[in-house]
């Protein structure tokens, strides 16, 4: 009975936040320290001869474990909503045959945030590249993520985060006798961030 009292009272706090004068203005910054970890999802292969998509951390699925992940953000506002900036960060996950996946990803974001002030609940874009390395081979790719998160601000500057989202990383290999293995590689992140707003 108690959890149904509190879902009307959380509606009224955020639907008065949605409404509340806006935190930000034009050129305000953020800087964000992310850590946490990262859940192999999906890996789609584009070969015609095994098009599969395997499903889940672990052998048999993915054939990767849960891993690692730390990254550093920088966002200037371009209104009193929005942002734009970038982040770099480095990745790690084990294959089910103790072999490291690393990806450092790096790329432009843009960031959504309709509910400000104590509470902050941002909604990010990214798109860029990562270097990923299995074994001995590596290579460039693309990368994209889309995240959502909230955001603490006990006090002025300092804020303290929990975010996820989904992050795509496709494998385009250069060489003809790797092709066979190109695919589309799918993470959620589960990250806390410390976060310093001026």
């Amino acid at each position: 009975m108690k959890k149904l009292l509190l879902l009307p009272l959380f509606l009224v706090l955020l639907s008065a936040s949605l409404f509340a004068a806006d935190t930000y203005d034009k050129g305000n910054q953020i800087f964000s320290f992310n850590i946490g970890t990262t859940i192999p999802t999906f890996t789609y292969f584009f070969s015609d001869n095994s098009s599969s998509t395997l499903v889940g951390p672990g052998e048999g699925n993915t054939g990767m474990k849960v891993g690692g992940y730390g990254g550093i953000s920088y966002q200037v506002f371009n209104t009193s909503k929005t942002a734009i900036g970038g982040e770099i960060g480095y990745n790690f996950n084990f294959s089910a045959a103790k072999m490291l996946f690393t990806a450092v990803p790096f790329y432009a974001k843009y960031t959504y945030i309709p509910v400000q002030g104590g509470w902050d609940i941002p909604i990010s874009f990214g798109l860029g590249g990562a270097y990923i390395k299995y074994n001995d081979a590596s290579l460039m790719t693309m990368y994209a993520n889309m995240e959502v998160g909230v955001t603490w601000f006990p006090g002025e500057n300092w804020g303290f985060g929990l975010n996820t989202g989904l992050w795509l990383i496709p494998e385009f290999n250069y060489y003809e006798n790797l092709q066979q293995d190109n695919a589309l590689a799918g993470f959620v992140p589960i990250t806390l961030s410390i976060s310093y707003r001026q």
